[in-house]
């Protein structure tokens, strides 16, 4: 039996070869078979053959057996690329998925591979044309070479018996080459004894191992060093041996020699004619160059981590971040009461160097949770490619910033949104190619994903060259599903009409044209709920005609972040800086009242005001000032505006949750400990602001 690491290391490696093969069957089908792109897809189906074959898992086995028996037509250039060849893969890498879900026991029943297994012998019986590249030539099977790290460690030596010796002879005389490998496994190797049947499963395909050290025992049993010796006979040259060697994953070193027994024997008898007695030969013995002799030795420095211990490491950092603030504002008590300059000047010394510790710890930690965003990415190249096809649409499908890092946690979340986003945009955006066509646009659709970083957050886009929204539209299909009335439409600009995309419920779809790409459009509010849920916002540009671009604006991690703190009552309150639009010191006398609430007009646009002692049920500490201090909030198009005793200034804080046993309360997103120990509640800005949407309209339409 396996143990729960050895069997999470197989579906973290599983994962990522599916990915590959999922990649690279996206570059055949446009036209990029190239010997590397076959390669890969082989490497890939050979190493998830062989690694499911050691855990058991029989029918991943048989599957990807029988892909790999495919490319290597494909790569010997005994079979044509087609398209239902490219259907037959995905349909296999899909299979490969479902097995997986199985694996894991998230299949609803035992998943059939019958099917796809007989697809993929129908299409290797297709009789088989030689194929081109870019260049005209002939595809070859042409291995990288792999780059080898050097490692100073004791290598397994080979020695060739008398049973060993009669074999490499009898095959020399047939024409067969005897080499003798060593192979030296990655030291953070996982798994070793599923690498070690891995390449002699690999070196099989070319010959036939006569003799290993250790023993195939103890290999199986995981009874070796770094490092195995072998000797194999083969007719493929050297090589084409070590390559092979090489394409196993996790190897980084391969030292191959040839053996020649019957030359030695030769030799040996020459020398010993013109002896009386015949002296018996020494065994040979395979010796290979050390590898610390062949350059500087190089070390491994990444490392696996339980992602629980690095959300750890984070909270104690956040404690830590606590503990500077609080030191920070001692040093400012103790200078104000005591006034000892030194004395203040030693501790401030103190604080500024533990500042300084601490902002780099809290750095480093935050790059160890970092992803790049690929992880997301890389999914959907081959979701476009189904959803275009099921469609009839071609769409020009571009990835900008795939190196771009997120918090793994944030990437966790925005997979969905981006769900939404994309399937939308070929669905209702991209118009088919008649339309597209009819309207002097490409017959294939633009539609680029990118990821950005932008002023301490980072930015993703939608963008295609569809329809646009057209504002009409939308407050047609508004009225007829009864989210306006007709006065709010008659009085709604083009972007407040946009801006219903984001209702629950609204669809520009006709009910009997329901598709099962993007459902029926009720995505958008969940796009905007989920990314704002992670403290991100959902903006967007459209042109009717043009396209449409969508961005998000997410911030780096979720657990620390800056907020401007504000003094209302004997309370201290904070507004996340991504919501904090302005802040304004205006006169009481420029506070208007409509319809029984307060607005005040900013720019000539109104805007709703409340005071927050209001919003939490507390007495304001100030009443009679001719000014008051207005911190103006955002999301999405609406705006509020929040009056407040005091403002603080920006801080940075660390998000405490409340708890199980407040559980949540409306108009809060979380808590913070300030430098004095007190609590400061963080204001939930987007649930205050949608709140007062409603009433914003009705203040608009009585303001004109």
């Amino acid at each position: 039996m396996f143990s729960n690491e050895e069997i999470a290391i197989f579906q973290e490696e599983l994962e990522e070869k599916m990915q590959i093969i999922s990649d690279n069957v996206l570059l055949l089908e446009q036209q990029q078979a190239t010997p590397e792109v076959i390669q890969e897809i082989f490497r890939a189906a050979h190493t998830i053959k062989g690694s499911s074959a050691v855990m058991g898992y029989d029918k991943m086995t048989e599957l990807t057996h029988e892909l790999e028996s495919l490319f290597d037509e494909i790569r010997h250039d005994r079979l044509e690329i087609t398209g239902d060849l490219v259907d037959v893969l995905f349909e296999a890498v899909d299979k490969l998925s479902d097995l997986k879900d199985e694996i894991t026991g998230n299949a609803n029943e035992n998943v059939d591979i019958s099917q796809v297994l007989q697809r993929i012998k129908q299409v290797k019986q297709t009789p088989g044309v030689e194929t081109n590249n870019q260049y005209g030539t002939k595809h070859q099977y042409s291995p990288k070479m792999s780059i080898v790290s050097d490692y100073e460690q004791s290598l397994a030596e080979i020695e060739v018996d008398d049973v060993s010796e009669d074999v490499i002879g009898e095959a020399e005389i047939r024409g067969y080459h005897a080499y003798g490998l060593q192979v030296v496994f990655a030291e953070d190797c996982q798994m070793k004894e599923v690498r070690a049947f891995l390449l002699i499963e690999t070196l099989e395909q070319v010959g036939e191992i006569i003799k290993t050290n250790p023993q195939m025992e103890e290999i199986q049993s995981e009874h070796f060093n770094n490092s195995i010796a072998l000797i194999i006979i083969s007719q493929s040259d050297i090589d084409q041996v070590k390559n092979l060697a090489l394409s196993v994953a996790e190897i980084n070193a391969v030292h191959i020699q040839n053996i020649r027994i019957n030359n030695t024997l030769e030799q040996e008898m020459k020398n010993s004619s013109d002896r009386e007695n015949t002296v018996e030969a020494a065994p040979a013995v395979v010796n290979l160059p050390n590898i610390a002799d062949n350059g500087p030795k190089k070390t491994i420095k990444t490392v696996r981590i339980d992602v629980e211990k690095l959300n750890t490491l984070m909270n104690l950092v956040g404690e830590l971040v606590i503990e500077r603030t609080r030191l920070e504002r001692f040093v400012n008590v103790f200078e104000s009461k005591f006034g000892s300059e030194d004395i203040a000047e030693d501790i401030l010394e103190i604080s500024s160097h533990l500042g300084k510790v601490t902002t780099d710890l809290q750095d480093e930690i935050m790059k160890a949770r970092m992803l790049p965003v690929a992880q997301v990415f890389n999914r959907f190249p081959r979701m476009v490619r189904d959803i275009a096809h099921k469609l009839g649409k071609e769409i020009d499908f571009i990835i900008e910033g795939k190196e771009t890092e997120l918090d793994r946690n944030v990437i966790e979340v925005i997979g969905d949104p981006l769900i939404h986003l994309l399937r939308n945009s070929i669905d209702h955006g991209i118009e088919d190619a008649k339309e597209r066509q009819r309207l002097g646009k490409p017959v294939q659709g633009f539609l680029k994903l990118k990821a950005s970083y932008s002023e301490g957050h980072i930015v993703i886009t939608v963008e295609d060259d569809g329809r646009g929204m057209d504002a009409r539209k939308i407050k047609k299909k508004a009225l007829q599903r009864g989210l306006i009335t007709q006065e709010q439409s008659d009085r709604m600009s083009d972007r407040e009409a946009q801006e219903l995309i984001f209702a629950p419920g609204f669809s520009t779809v006709e009910e009997d044209h329901v598709s099962d790409i993007s459902g029926r459009g009720v995505g958008m509010d969940i796009v905007r709920t989920q990314i704002e849920n992670i403290n991100g916002t959902v903006d967007y540009y459209t042109v009717p005609g043009q396209g449409t671009r969508f961005s998000i604006k997410l911030p780096l991690t979720l657990a620390i972040i800056r907020a401007l703190m504000v003094e209302h009552g004997s309370r201290t309150y904070a507004f996340p800086l991504t919501y904090v639009v302005e802040t304004l010191y205006v006169n009481r006398s420029d506070i208007k009242t409509i319809r029984y609430s307060k607005v005040i007009i900013i720019r000539g646009q109104v805007c709703p005001l409340k005071r927050l002692g209001d919003i939490f049920n507390h007495e304001t500490s100030k009443t009679d000032d001719d000014k008051v201090y207005v911190v103006i909030v955002g999301s999405g198009d609406r705006k509020l505006g929040i009056i407040v005793d005091e403002l603080i200034g920006e801080q940075e804080i660390v998000i405490k949750s409340l708890g199980s046993y407040l559980g949540q309360v409306e108009g809060l997103a979380g808590a913070a400990i300030l430098g004095d120990g007190k609590v400061s509640l963080i204001v939930d800005v987007r649930s205050l602001v949608r709140s007062a949407g409603s009433e914003e309209a009705l203040l608009y339409a009585a303001a004109n």
